[in-house]
């Protein structure tokens, strides 16, 4: 019997699902806000009351990108509960965790990167997102026009991507769920299972973080 709790905290309306033996036993939505940090236990100590003192063998835990606190409290939840379990803590991209990447073929997700940059994550054959691909407005648009005939969406708001009518009725907006997450990792190879299980959790960013210089004369230059 295996058993594995799944966390996706990268958006508001998070998800905790504890599945078991090829089924979930155990599934619960919460909506946060900005506090994470605050509702996440509450939650968590539902799931894991199915377990009835049981041990998890494995954790996953969504990534993002999507929420700066959000993914850091569901990779901290996610590592806090490896330990305790003495199991691994995967990390899986939160774009793979939506109902259209996991039925639509080929599926995409593109948005907003801010500061003037857009992003596209196509959805690879075996489940997972692919890495970020950065660009401008100009090659944005022109990028969405190439992909004819696939399945895009976003986390955020189609309307807020200010497209044309014909671009825009294209995007649908998706949400990641937990559930999902475990239904990616089960798909996955035996190969790509063990390498994720020796990757350390990290969040996904749309982009690197920004860290301001210091000013002239500060401490820290001297």
């Amino acid at each position: 019997m295996s058993t594995v709790l799944a966390i996706e905290t990268s958006v508001p309306e998070a998800t905790i699902v504890v599945w078991r033996d090829g089924g979930l036993v155990s599934e619960h939505d919460f909506s946060v806000g900005r506090n994470h940090n605050a509702m996440v236990f509450e939650a968590l100590e539902n799931a894991l009351a199915v377990l009835g003192g049981g041990q998890l063998d494995l954790v996953v835990v969504g990534t993002g990108p999507g929420s700066y606190s959000g993914t850091r409290v569901g990779i901290a939840v996610g590592q806090g509960l490896a330990i305790a379990h003495g199991c691994p803590a995967i990390g899986l991209g939160s774009f793979a965790a939506t109902s259209l990447a996991r039925l639509s073929q080929p599926a995409v997700a593109v948005g907003d990167a801010r500061r003037g940059v857009f992003f596209v994550s196509p959805i690879e054959e075996n489940g997972e997102a692919a890495a970020v691909e950065l660009m401008g407005r100009t090659e944005f648009l022109e990028r969405l026009r190439r992909l004819e005939g696939m399945a895009l969406f976003t986390f955020d708001d189609p309307e807020a991507l200010d497209l044309d009518d014909d671009l825009k009725s294209r995007i649908v907006r998706a949400r990641p769920e937990a559930r999902l997450l475990v239904d990616v990792w089960n798909g996955l190879s035996v190969e790509r299972q063990n390498a994720l299980t020796r990757t350390p959790l990290a969040p996904t960013y749309l982009r690197a973080p920004f860290t301001s210089k210091a000013k002239a004369g500060h401490p820290l230059l001297r």
